[in-house]
């Protein structure tokens, strides 16, 4: 005996629930037909629709009398409405249609064609909600961490610069000099001191001229601390001393963190994108209200004032604007 998707339980709850009487069309419907084909208003024009053809009416005047009221009130006339002209509507009228739609699609009794429609159904709704649902969740798609096509492909990558090989390139001379787990200090004195710190150790060099330049030594001691926290009063002091670091201090700082880059001349350049990006630095670009602005206008360097209004305050604010320029002019 083959084996069966339902146990016995299953088939006596099912025959319940059929009554024994098999799958047909919704009752509630069926009744709810019969009462409005009983109304005062409908029965005696079913009546004389079922009569046309003895009573002799001409086609145009059964014509007439199936279409009555389908642009005014439908339902007063039992007649199709007018947004649904191309269904043919016979002199059982729309009613009739209804009924005979319902029985059709439970297959006029005959329950293994309504099975297959069901399956077709089925599976059409299946295939189908895959194309719209992914058109939904496209839309917010990882929220807003991609503005588009290039930035989801690349990571987010295009949203800094469309130019990737010139500015894969440059990443690649920086060696070790970027931690892209700690992108939010690129380009402050601590975040650079800190990184380097955390490859090479203290380098004594780097301490003295810290100290001398009038940064306290409590903190030149902590530097090494990922926690450590400065204001931007001292970071702009780490930022002057730093102008001051050059030739054999600073060779030993780029040759430790692998930096090839042309053109580092003190190691406060170390916090120039123009020194620091030297191929790309005329195509990097930040996201804005409006959409990505360019933060340099040409060849010479040119900051996009712009920006000063079109960034967020908190950005400005917290971007050290004056170490950021005096490193550009640098």
């Amino acid at each position: 005996m083959p084996d069966s998707s339902l146990t016995a339980l299953q088939l006596n709850a099912g025959a319940g629930l059929l009554q024994n009487t098999g799958l047909a069309a919704n009752t509630d419907l069926t009744n709810n037909i019969s009462s409005y084909n009983a109304l005062p208003l409908i029965a005696p024009y079913l009546i004389t629709l079922a009569n046309s053809a003895a009573a002799n009416l001409s086609n145009t005047t059964v014509a007439t009398l199936r279409t009555l009221a389908s642009n005014t009130c439908p339902a007063l006339a039992d007649s199709a409405p007018d947004g649904y002209a191309t269904l043919t509507v016979t002199n059982t009228l729309f009613t009739g249609l209804i009924s005979t739609t319902a029985a059709k699609y439970m297959g006029n009794g005959d329950l293994t064609k309504f099975a297959q429609a069901l399956s077709q159904a089925q599976s059409y709704a299946d295939q189908t909600s895959v194309f719209i649902n992914t058109a939904i969740n496209s839309q917010t798609y990882l929220a807003d961490t991609f503005t588009g096509m290039d930035d989801m492909i690349t990571g987010g990558i295009t949203q800094v610069s469309l130019a990737t090989s010139a500015l894969g390139t440059d990443l690649s001379n920086l060696g070790r000099l970027v931690n892209l787990a700690l992108l939010d200090d690129f380009g402050s004195p601590l975040g650079l001191i800190q990184q380097i710190y955390t490859v090479t150790g203290a380098i004594p060099s780097v301490s003295i001229a810290f100290i001398s330049a009038g940064v306290p030594v409590d903190v030149v001691l902590s530097l090494n601390r990922p926690a450590i926290s400065v204001t931007d009063a001292v970071q702009r002091l780490m930022y002057e001393a730093m102008r001051e670091i050059t030739g054999s201090a600073l060779q030993q700082i780029l040759s430790v963190m692998q930096v090839n880059t042309s053109g580092i001349n003190t190691m406060a350049d170390l916090l120039n994108p123009l020194r620091l990006f030297p191929l790309s630095y005329q195509t990097l670009t930040v996201p804005t209200k409006f959409g990505k602005r360019a933060i340099y206008l040409n060849a010479s360097g040119s900051v996009n004032q712009n920006l000063a209004t079109e960034l967020p305050n908190y950005v400005i604010n917290g971007s050290n604007t004056e170490l950021g320029n005096r490193g550009t002019n640098a």
